[in-house]
């Protein structure tokens, strides 16, 4: 087992027109943590083969109204928290710059109207007016990771993190977003 202390800065204040809340915790292999915020939204952490999955909802159960956050192809998407980030190719040791991946900063963008008038692919300014919704970052403080041989895939067995959120003040109920 690794683990893994990271330092991490705090996001900046929220921006004129948002509501926003820090949200701390922490997980262990295949538990699912969620935790409401604003009016009728869900921040959760869904269990994946090698981590978590970043899911925000509204009213909407079994819609994740983060999941056009970019990079959609190619690298991985930020929205998943996986211990192989954090090796390098070989998984022999620490990510050296091997191993493309987001590291303990992970900014996601969401919106009600994903699923709604949004929906995949979206255009730049669809994308856009989600950024401009709500933002969220979630800063891993701290890891363990699992399957620290060479040549196989690094698990993340336990994520201490805190995760900052923002959503139009305006909101008043959940599905709306007005």
């Amino acid at each position: 087992m690794t683990l893994g202390v990271l330092a991490v800065v705090a996001a900046v204040a929220c921006p004129a027109g948002h509501a926003c809340v820090t949200l701390s915790g922490q997980v262990r292999t295949g538990e699912r943590v969620a935790t409401g915020f604003g009016p009728g939204l869900t921040f959760a952490l869904e269990p994946i083969e090698h981590g978590w999955e970043i899911v925000i909802r509204d009213d909407r159960p079994n819609e994740n109204i983060a999941r056009l956050t970019p990079p959609w192809h190619f690298v991985p998407n930020p929205r998943f928290v996986e211990g192989w980030h954090f090796r390098n190719v070989e998984n022999t040791g620490p990510n050296d710059g091997s191993v493309n991946a987001p590291q303990a900063e992970r900014d996601f963008i969401y919106s009600v109207d994903v699923g709604r008038s949004i929906s995949y692919p979206p255009t730049s300014e669809q994308v856009a007016a989600v950024q401009a919704w709500g933002e969220g970052r979630l800063l891993i403080k701290s890891y363990e990771l699992d399957a620290i041989k060479a040549g196989s895939r690094a698990k993340m067995t336990h994520m201490q993190y805190e995760v900052l959120l923002t959503w139009p003040s305006t909101l008043k109920r959940s599905g709306s977003g007005r």
